[in-house]
């Protein structure tokens, strides 16, 4: 479930519909990683910097990503803090592409009780998907980017 979408549905039904989207899904967004191996670079990195290092602390403390993904997804570092599934929507936005992948996929939208589905359909919105990033690589250029 995307809350972004499912807050608003039909508004978020309308924008799609009536414009170009790049969809990101959570699978692919789940790649990346703010890590605690990070913090202490962006605590030099100003303001906006300690910013950032003060919520991860607080979210580190409160929702222990550590823990639960971890140590438990082989995939993901062991010091995860939380996922920039915003930061990684907004690098592609404006054109990272290191690794990216971009599919046209023809999607069909449908409201089922309270939920918009985006359902694969050969008549339905051509829409821009996100198949595959080089999570690592973005990783390193969020914070890179952060830290100039």
């Amino acid at each position: 479930m995307d809350y972004n979408i499912q807050v608003d549905m039909h508004s978020a039904r309308f924008a799609l519909e009536h414009a170009n989207p790049t969809l990101i899904p959570v699978t692919v967004s789940c790649q990346t990683a703010l890590r605690r191996v990070h913090l202490p670079q962006l605590a030099r990195a100003g303001r906006l910097g300690q910013l950032i290092v003060r919520q991860a602390e607080l979210y580190a403390r409160t929702e222990h990503y550590e823990q639960l993904y971890g140590e438990t997804c082989s995939g993901l570092p062991k010091d995860i803090i939380n996922f920039l599934h915003d930061p990684l929507d907004c690098a592609i936005t404006l054109g990272w592409n290191e690794g990216v992948e971009i599919e046209t996929i023809p999607l069909k939208l449908e409201v089922r009780e309270t939920w918009l589905y985006e359902i694969p359909d050969n008549d339905g919105f051509l829409m821009r998907m996100v198949r595959k990033i080089d999570g690592n690589a973005f990783n390193e250029y969020w914070c890179q980017i952060l830290c100039r």
